[in-house]
């Protein structure tokens, strides 16, 4: 949450100082018709962080429970069942990357719903 807030708030900010907000402003809009201008604005970059870190949350935490259930590579090579091992790491990996790029094709999608000047080719 901490990269997310820290995007948004640096992102509303800089869309803040823009002359389009004191355009809307000086035409008499209210703030919160100005906050709506500037949530449109910012939404797609925003989203496009939350997609990332929402990535690396699930990836790593399934990552981190497929091999801690593992007995150790130490033991693994021991016991002479290290291909096995190597083989379900690398299936977990190959799921996560194809889960990751599902994730961005999403975030994507829905980014070029929101925001129109987002060409969608």
């Amino acid at each position: 949450m901490g990269i997310v807030t820290r995007t948004v708030r640096a992102l509303t900010g800089d869309i803040l100082s823009q002359d389009f907000v004191e355009a809307l402003r000086a035409k008499g809009l209210r703030e919160t018709h100005v906050f709506r201008h500037v949530i449109k604005n910012a939404a797609p970059t925003a989203m496009a962080v939350m997609g990332l870190q929402l990535g690396y949350m699930l990836g790593g935490s399934i990552l981190i429970e497929t091999v801690s259930l593992m007995a150790g590579l130490g033991t693994s090579a021991q016991f002479g069942d290290l291909p096995a091992r190597s083989a379900l790491l690398q299936g977990t990996i190959l799921v996560l990357a194809l889960f990751f790029v599902f994730l961005n094709l999403m975030v994507d999608i829905a980014q070029a719903a929101i925001d129109p000047r987002i060409k969608r080719s």
